[in-house]
């Protein structure tokens, strides 16, 4: 399988792929066996910075903004008609670098594509309202975006959480700077090219890959990002949490939960058991909503 998966991939800013600008590489390894199955360019400040600029100049351009609401809406049902078709090349990168089965992998890529089916079924039903004030006035709303979306997602699931977020983003007009987890970015890439394909516009979606301390930090930071994303530790969502106060821009934080399951009297013990060990088991464990705690009645305990 390792022969179906390139050996080198880049970041993708402005509508180009490109190396890092510090010419260095992130190992992309097999957690199976350790072994280094291709090498991604490591992203830096700089790289932050130009990928930050890249989507500032599409927001600003208001090339997507103009856009006709149906227009983006058929943009995104496009991203998803080519997630679907790249189905199995995204399980292979999803087996081989995230260590999910090929089932998976391919549920990975249906789920993302689902998610650009959604929100470009959206896009052109988003409407204000108007508030009556009485004679002599007219109230109504005028949804505008935020501007640069920054988008930090965890190893895990990392192009379902990614699909999620980019696909609200550009149904509402936004434009996303995205860092994917260093440990399984391929599935995140091909993504991008599925995203290219469909003919969204040049910078308005833009990947990197880098390490949380400096790449994330950077972007997290950044001065020219409007809103921010983030999937991951609690710790880490402080960080950023601190760091958008500085700002003041809005954040949407997924960070740790402790999913119970709820074992009634009258439960099927069996069924519970199996349901339990798929819950907390599924991905070695490794799922935002892993069922880590049970909640049993006395009588069944």
């Amino acid at each position: 399988m390792t022969a179906d998966i390139k050996d080198h991939w880049q970041n993708f800013i402005g509508g180009a792929w490109v190396e890092g600008s510090g010419g260095d590489t992130i190992a992309v390894e097999n957690p199976a066996s350790g072994q280094q199955i291709a090498t991604i360019a490591r992203a830096r400040e700089a790289d932050v910075d130009a990928a930050v600029a890249a989507a500032r100049q599409v927001f600003e351009s208001r090339e997507l903004v103009d856009m006709r609401p149906s227009a983006r809406g058929q943009m995104m049902l496009d991203v998803a008609r080519n997630l679907t078709e790249m189905a199995d090349d995204i399980a292979t990168a999803e087996c081989l670098d995230n260590g999910k089965t090929m089932a998976g992998g391919k549920n990975e890529a249906l789920a993302a594509a689902r998610y650009f089916t959604y929100y470009g079924g959206a896009a052109d039903k988003l409407e204000g309202r108007m508030i009556p004030l009485g004679k002599g006035y007219v109230d109504y709303t005028v949804p505008m975006p935020f501007g640069v979306s920054a988008q930090i997602v965890p190893w895990n699931f990392p192009l379902q959480i990614a699909a999620r977020s980019i696909a609200c983003a550009l149904a509402t007009a936004n434009t996303v700077v995205i860092k994917s987890p260093e440990l399984s970015p391929l599935s995140m890439a091909l993504m991008v090219e599925a995203i290219e394909r469909a003919g969204v516009p040049s910078g308005a979606v833009n990947l990197i890959c880098g390490y949380g301390h400096d790449a994330g930090a950077a972007l997290a930071a950044h001065g020219d990002v409007d809103h921010i994303v983030f999937t991951g530790s609690v710790a880490t969502g402080r960080s950023i949490l601190k760091a958008a106060a500085e700002r003041v821009i809005p954040c949407i934080m997924e960070l740790g939960g402790k999913s119970a399951g709820i074992v009634y009297a009258d439960a099927d013990i069996d069924q519970a058991v199996a349901s339990t060990a798929i819950g907390i088991f599924t991905h070695a464990g490794q799922v935002c909503s892993a069922q880590s705690r049970l909640v049993v009645h006395n009588s069944v305990h």
